[in-house]
């Protein structure tokens, strides 16, 4: 990917936000936020730009360590630090928070992103539910993905603080819940947070070995990075990420309608609060995590971020994004690729791009020490030019493009959590 850097305006802008009055900083809740090396390349080379801060103000703790940037900042200003890394890296302005600067600290020395880390749990070694994934192909429908993207697009918009985002949470709650209202073995929960947005879980629970877990997801928050004085209004965010919460939806509804029993379970996500930090996912994932140690064991997980602009810089139907994911899930899902749609009616194309540190929820899982994969619409660099402006619509997605998304998701549910013995179930 290439790089990007941070002009000194830039800088001097984000240092100024990381502080405030001694009076006013020193009162507010503080987060650690850790940022890319992107960033840290910046920071490094302008560190002095913070000395135009006006003398009154406190200086930020703002590190450079390990090729990563580490800064504390007040809780207060989490949305408009959201609002200058986006500003500056728009296609790779991610970052994690945390309780505190040892946190930090742990995450940039994180093993999980080093060469070679081994997982505790397989990936399947064969591909072996031809038929079964074969009928389930059949039945994605693209135009369902965008009515989906329509209806939360009608939110105006789904910040993790208002009540808008909240109301996404239970719309998206009551359509899963009616995809699987006939099924014993289904259930669909809202994740509480310490803000107005739930996250949304639906789980089928596996027949028999349910505690082998096996998860895609995507965010149901959006913001708006054009508008700096309230990024909680008018941020439709049809792409970034409505887009990846309806294929999710549309996996589900594939795998309900064909009466899909797996032996591992299968769990849905929809992630509150990505856009500043990638909150949600991060407390979800956090419990999982800690619930491994209970015998409960993640398999893989997929994150579905903006999956339906077609980028004229993209030839490739999707980009599998080769930084801060798991080569071995990439590797299994090229192999997924290569058996379901070398050709035909399910044909896909696919490539793969550079990512950034943090830039979706694959990594709270991945510092979790559990693989993870994003499939991406382009390459990074060239992807939707209106995300997080109030012109990131429904109209500017391809129904045909999206539903290509949402086959490899059902590929890797069906293959990665077989069916009940191994065998074929579905309804005819």
């Amino acid at each position: 990917m290439k790089r990007m850097s941070f002009s000194k305006t830039i800088l001097t802008a984000l240092a100024t936000l990381l502080v405030g009055s001694p009076c006013t900083y020193a009162q507010s809740s503080r987060l650690w936020v850790v940022t890319g090396d992107n960033v840290a390349a910046a920071v490094q080379q302008s560190l002095a730009s913070r000395q135009s801060v006006a003398d009154d103000l406190v200086a930020p703790t703002f590190q450079v360590i390990n090729g990563m940037s580490v800064a504390d900042i007040a809780e207060k200003d989490l949305d408009r630090f959201s609002n200058w890394m986006r500003s500056a890296c728009p296609r790779c302005g991610g970052f994690t928070v945390h309780a505190s600067r040892e946190a930090a600290l742990k995450e940039v020395d994180n093993p999980a992103y080093k060469p070679g880390f081994r997982y505790l749990a397989p990936l399947p070694e064969t591909l072996d539910q031809q038929s079964t994934v074969s009928r389930a192909l059949d039945r994605v429908k693209g135009d369902k993905i965008l009515s989906t993207i329509t209806m939360l697009q009608g939110f105006g918009t789904r910040h993790f603080e208002t009540s808008k985002g909240q109301e996404a949470a239970e719309f998206v709650r009551r359509e899963w819940q009616s995809m699987g209202q006939e099924r014993p073995d289904f259930t669909v929960a809202l994740f509480s947070h310490g803000w107005v947005q739930n996250s949304v879980i639906g789980t089928i629970r596996g027949a028999s070995r349910p505690e082998e877990v096996v998860v895609i997801g995507a965010h149901i928050d959006s913001i708006n990075r054009k508008n700096k004085e309230n990024p909680k209004e008018n941020a439709p965010g049809a792409d970034d990420d409505a887009s990846g919460v309806a294929v999710v939806t549309e996996a589900l509804r594939v795998l309900m309608e064909m009466g899909f029993k797996p032996q591992r379970t299968i769990t849905f996500m929809a992630y509150s609060a990505e856009e500043v930090g990638l909150r949600g996912s991060a407390e979800i994932a956090d419990r999982y995590a800690a619930e491994s140690k209970e015998g409960q064991e993640v398999i893989a997980v997929l994150q579905f971020d903006m999956i339906g602009f077609n980028a004229d810089r993209g030839p490739r139907d999707i980009y599998l994004v080769d930084d801060y994911t798991s080569p071995e899930l990439n590797g299994f899902l090229t192999k997924l690729l290569k058996e379901y749609n070398h050709s035909g009616a399910h044909a896909i194309t696919h490539g793969e791009t550079k990512g950034c540190y943090a830039c979706s929820d694959h990594v709270s899982w991945m510092r979790n020490g559990i693989r993870a994969a994003w499939p991406f619409e382009a390459p990074l660099e060239g992807s939707n030019p209106y995300i997080h402006t109030s012109e990131d619509v429904v109209s500017k997605l391809d129904a045909t493009k999206a539903a290509r998304f949402a086959k490899l998701a059902i590929e890797f549910l069906i293959e990665t959590a077989k069916g009940v013995d191994g065998r074929e179930s579905y309804r005819n």
